[in-house]
């Protein structure tokens, strides 16, 4: 009996048994892109506003705003990733201090993005990715600096049954000269392995050991 034969076998088995060791319920736990005009799961702010070309998100957020999204029965995921939009908005003129956006999870702050879009000049942030900058996106108009749409792809390793997030937004002027807005939150899960699938890497760990014929 050869090894290869082992593990095959092994293998199919539990597969015709209708397990699996991959994490195949791996998905989708949340998403939202706020086109219903309704920000389900979130609390504390929770305005969804419509500009003017149609596109729709939570804001505008100012003066320390913070939106929080709460997510139950999520115990049975290991790791937990978060993808989400941040609208810079007008004339934000945040460089180290000024205006921000802080993330937390489960009331703890991952990070602080600070925001310039002031003179022609585009700075930050250092966590999230930029994804276009134009000043008449969403046809707010030119007005200084216009707008910016950055991305964020947040995981994290999960051990609670609920996991909180907030999106803080640091301006120290209104919505007529700034602000921020939040879009196309995603959050994805990865499952603890099942006792079975454990007890399969450890038996085709053991069947990969030298088998006399």
């Amino acid at each position: 009996m050869t090894v290869k034969f082992i593990q095959s076998t092994f293998a199919w088995l539990i597969i015709s048994a209708g397990f699996s060791v991959n994490t195949t319920n791996a998905g989708v736990i949340y998403s939202n892109d706020f086109e219903s005009g309704v920000a389900e799961g979130f609390s504390n702010f929770t305005g969804v506003v419509e500009a003017p070309n149609g596109e729709s998100y939570i804001g505008h957020l100012i003066f320390d705003a913070t939106s929080l999204l709460t997510l139950d029965d999520v115990s049975s995921a290991s790791k937990i990733t978060i993808d989400f939009d941040i609208y810079g908005l007008r004339s934000l003129d945040g460089i180290d201090n000024g205006d921000n956006f802080e993330f937390f999870v489960n009331g703890e702050s991952l990070f602080v993005d600070y925001y310039g879009h002031y003179d022609d000049e585009l700075i930050g942030p250092s966590t999230g990715e930029l994804v276009s900058h134009d000043y008449y996106t969403f046809g707010h108009g030119h007005f200084y600096g216009g707008a910016s749409t950055y991305h964020y792809s947040v995981s994290f390793l999960n051990t609670n049954d609920t996991v909180s997030f907030g999106f803080k937004a640091n301006t120290n002027q209104g919505w007529v000269d700034e602000a921020f807005g939040i879009d196309n939150v995603v959050v994805t899960s990865v499952p603890e392995p099942s006792t079975l699938a454990i007890l399969a890497l450890a038996v085709l760990g053991l069947a990969s050991r030298k088998v006399k014929t």
